[in-house]
């Protein structure tokens, strides 16, 4: 089976910092991680408060901390820092035992220097390109059949996850509510780009967002999976966290790739 993962999202959702506490710490933690992630910048993070009032609503722009972005030297690897948690990304295809042994290292200078605690949810997503086939516009290389367009079922999902959602995308939540995996699908034409309009910061950190140079198009399955501290059908419990360990995060990891594979391996040929 071929591979065809152009970029990996790892992520880490810790229990809040308080943001005067993590604004002290950046300084520390950017000579901390320097010597692995020599290119960084410091953004700030704004957010839209939504005000309703006698049936009027207005929206305010605010300010809402610092965040700490870094990239390696040959910017393969992007980390994204902030006080409620962490994500990790490749620029391209990397080995998953070549991702656990990047991020432990780091995890463990990031874990120590903002005394992390506990967390409340890991995730992984690998993001999928397929060529389409010459002289057909409406197949693409390595895709099982021609029906994946709107797809709800996959044979490693059947019977463990129930299944929302409209054309092309779709949520799969386990019957424990503790894992949901997420598949969208969309086509990139020339010019554009697979990365998520929320990590071009990162990328242009990099040297710049990379758009597809190919005459046709590319068809996108993006395949995302969430473990979650508590079950995300318990409203009551939302705000219970897991104390916080590697070995623990690892293994939340290691859980979700097998989801994630077992759906690409649903929909690729052998």
């Amino acid at each position: 089976m071929r591979n065809h993962i152009a970029t990996k999202f790892f992520g880490l959702v810790y229990a809040q910092i308080p943001s005067n506490v993590f604004q002290e710490k950046i300084t520390a933690l950017t000579e901390e991680l320097r010597p692995i992630l020599p290119r960084y910048d410091s953004p700030s993070v704004t957010g839209i408060r939504v005000n309703v009032n006698d049936g009027a609503i207005a929206t305010q722009q605010e300010h809402q901390g610092l965040e700490l972005h870094m990239v390696d030297a040959k910017g393969l690897w992007g980390v994204k820092i902030g006080n409620v948690g962490i994500g990790f990304s490749t620029a391209s295809y990397v080995d998953y035992d070549e991702c656990v042994d990047f991020i432990a290292p780091v995890m463990e200078k990031v874990s120590a220097s903002l005394s992390i605690s506990h967390f409340s949810q890991v995730s992984l997503r690998n993001i999928n390109l397929f060529d389409h086939k010459p002289d057909d516009d409406n197949q693409f290389i390595d895709i099982k059949d021609n029906t994946y367009w709107g797809r709800q079922s996959f044979q490693t999902l059947t019977g463990d996850f129930s299944c929302s959602g409209a054309s092309t995308r779709h949520e799969y939540l386990s019957t424990d509510c503790y894992s949901a995996i997420n598949v969208a699908s969309s086509v990139v034409l020339k010019n554009r780009t697979h990365i998520p309009q929320d990590e071009w910061d990162i990328w242009k950190l990099r040297g710049g967002v990379p758009v597809q140079d190919k005459k046709n198009a590319q068809l996108m399955i993006d395949i995302s999976g969430i473990e979650f501290q508590a079950p995300r059908n318990r409203p009551d419990l939302q705000n219970n966290v897991t104390e916080y360990s590697w070995n623990a995060v690892e293994g939340a990891f290691s859980k979700l790739r097998g989801f994630v594979n077992s759906v690409y391996s649903d929909i690729t040929v052998e």
